[in-house]
């Protein structure tokens, strides 16, 4: 409990750190992907899950009946390694900020190369 408590007071001293899930993904999703990112795709076109009677709220990834609850499974899994990912990625351009704030060095660096 304590973990969470301290989580969301921090979240709330420094919002820019944190990636908001509504908005989406804010740095490049290919970024660290030389070789692409494997695509999820439907198993089912629209036309099919309407004849196999899968109802609407249950038409995703993961329409297969007796496979659902492991695919729901890891689409969560695929969700919260998304979201740390775009975490990490703040971070590290956070970081990089800083340091380019505080070391005269690296600020004309930066200005140099722009």
């Amino acid at each position: 409990m304590g973990l969470n408590i301290s989580g969301t007071i921090d979240r709330a001293r420094h919002p820019e750190q944190y990636p908001d899930k509504a908005k989406g993904p804010t740095f490049d999703p290919m970024y660290g992907f030389p070789d692409g990112r494997k695509l999820k795709t439907a198993p089912y076109t629209d036309e099919e899950m309407q004849i196999l009677n899968i109802p609407h709220d249950k038409r995703d990834y993961c329409p297969e009946r007796h496979a659902w609850e492991k695919c729901e499974t890891n689409n969560k899994l695929d969700d919260a390694k998304e979201y740390e990912r775009e975490l990490r990625l703040r971070q590290r351009r956070l970081r990089k900020e800083e340091i380019i704030k505080n070391n005269p060095i690296h600020k004309e660096l930066a200005n140099n190369e722009e």
